[in-house]
């Protein structure tokens, strides 16, 4: 607490409140004692207790109202702090912000709890599991310069085991040349040419994350870098009918990277795991970052519980075929969950009480009978104590 007035305080109390139902406060009262003019003090003798509740969300702002007070005076002040962490932070600093936009529209919609910038936040960035910046692609792009605090603050995210995405046409192989920071290295990319107006389509990569990804690309086209892996940066994504590469991923142990000379938020949604929300839940997803209290599970279990999803793990204006098998049928349970850990559809009705297998279909519907919403689904089938659970992605 700091004295700006022009009376000194012999006696200054505080009191903490909240109505964020989040939020218990076990001690309210602190006492800061004598605050003179222009002074500072902290209360570490008298300080505030309070818990969060373990179901509360990641990067949930909770609100507080602090009372301070001596005698016939009292302020009042509102202090906003977050609990736990962000899942991502976006900064666009793209002079045409769509892409950026429509990134923070689908990790929203598929139940990321994350912040919306065009001003980077030079401290702090350890709030946020993920980092993504959106560059741009020329004459629109933002160059970070290399003595520049943005830089700075970035680099030393990564290097503190960050998470980190970044996209631009010019940001490997041209800005660098010109006095913009030379993020390859770090990113395992070796910037191989400066490129032209040629990219798309582009193709994922066998045995990445990206695996039997295909998108056309219909965004800003014009000296696009041209980015191969070095060190342990691998391939992602390449053009396809120019052969050069535009995507490298990075698993350097201590930190993990993805980086593209094309706009994320310009591919063309097409069919299957060839969607910008499949794309980005994978990224999210190699950088560590599970949204959802529904986890899928790695394997199949042991001791005769078997679950499937045919047409995994994505399909697109389809149902899914849900195959099932299990030692007792009787109380077995199969539940449809959205990425909040919703319960969307109750599928158990449909069991047989005698058959230990069979299959159901789920036409991506909720329990009133209504089409539900692109995303993220994950089917849980529950059954003599055991449970396995496995995922789903609609497509528009």
């Amino acid at each position: 607490m700091k004295n700006v007035g022009g009376v000194n305080f012999t006696n200054l109390t505080a009191t903490l409140q909240t109505s964020d139902p989040y939020i218990t406060i076990t001690d309210n009262s602190g006492s800061f004692g004598a605050l003179l003019v222009d002074s500072t003090k902290e209360n570490i003798p008298d300080p505030f207790e309070l818990t969060a509740s373990a179901s509360t969300p990641m990067g949930h702002a909770a609100v507080f109202t602090l009372i301070v007070q001596e005698g016939a005076f009292a302020d009042t002040f509102t202090i906003n702090h977050v609990i736990g962490t962000y899942d991502y932070l976006i900064w666009n600093p793209d002079l045409t912000p769509g892409p950026g936009q429509a990134a923070d529209d689908i990790l929203t919609a598929l139940g990321y709890n994350g912040v919306y910038a065009t001003t980077m936040p030079l401290t702090d960035l350890a709030q946020y599991r993920a980092v993504l910046v959106f560059l741009g692609i020329f004459p629109n792009n933002e160059v970070i310069e290399a003595a520049s605090p943005e830089a700075a603050a970035l680099v030393n995210h990564i290097n503190s085991g960050g998470r980190m995405y970044m996209e631009g046409g010019d940001c490997w192989y041209y800005d660098p040349l010109v006095g913009g920071y030379n993020f390859c290295p770090i990113f395992g990319i070796y910037a191989s040419a400066d490129g032209s107006t040629d990219l798309g389509p582009i193709s994922g990569q066998t045995g990445t994350f990206t695996n039997q990804m295909n998108f056309t690309y219909t965004g800003e086209n014009s000296y696009m870098d041209h980015i191969d892996p070095t060190g342990t940066g691998y391939l992602i994504f390449m053009d396809t009918d120019n052969a050069y590469n535009c995507g490298i991923a990075n698993d350097a142990g201590t930190y993990r990277t993805v980086g593209t000379s094309f706009e994320l938020g310009n591919l063309t949604d097409g069919s299957g795991v060839s969607t910008r929300a499949a794309l980005l839940d994978s990224i999210m997803h190699f950088f560590g970052v599970h949204v959802t209290a529904v986890k899928e599970d790695a394997g199949t279990q042991a001791i005769g519980l078997r679950f499937s999803l045919r047409a995994l793990p994505n399909i697109s204006h389809g149902t899914v075929q849900i195959t099932y098998s299990v030692k007792h049928p009787a109380g077995t349970e199969l539940k449809v969950y959205d990425a909040a850990g919703r319960v969307v559809n109750d599928l158990s009705r449909n069991l047989s009480s005698a058959a230990v297998s069979g299959m159901i279909t789920w036409p991506g519907k909720d329990q009133s009978g209504r089409p539900v919403s692109a995303g993220i689904y994950f089917i849980r089938l529950s059954s003599g104590g055991l449970q396995q659970t496995a995922k789903v992605i609609l497509t528009q």
